[in-house]
């Protein structure tokens, strides 16, 4: 895992996040493309959510599964992952550690976890 972050790191994330959390909450939405059937549930803002929604709207169904995401230092990993992500597409070791994370966070929230992407078998 390349994500390294100590719990004073963790703890700075977690207000940051809480502080963004007051404008607009966590949400944990499930995309099904509409050619193959894929889904995918990933984390975001309710504001982001309704713009990717707009986006894809011709390709996707995209529902919130849940409204309201604890803040919760699993939530913190997934933000540092995320960002790291968006730095580092290139990246295949930080986005494995986005989609453990993810992950981690759909399971903490009893949410059914992604599947393995196959594409690479």
């Amino acid at each position: 895992m390349a994500l390294d972050i100590n719990d004073q790191q963790l703890q700075i994330v977690r207000e940051r996040i809480d502080e963004a959390n007051q404008k607009s909450h966590f949400v944990i939405f499930q995309s099904v493309e509409k050619d193959t059937g894929k889904v995918l549930r990933l984390i975001t803002d309710i504001e982001s959510f309704r713009t990717i929604q707009e986006q894809h709207q011709n390709d996707a169904q995209m529902i919130i599964i849940q409204d309201i995401v604890p803040i919760t230092d699993t939530l913190a990993r997934w933000a540092v992952a995320e960002n790291m992500a968006a730095q580092q597409q290139d990246n295949a070791d930080v986005l494995a550690d986005l989609e453990d994370c993810t992950n981690d966070v759909l399971r903490e929230n009893h949410q059914a976890e992604n599947a393995p992407d196959d594409a690479d078998n």
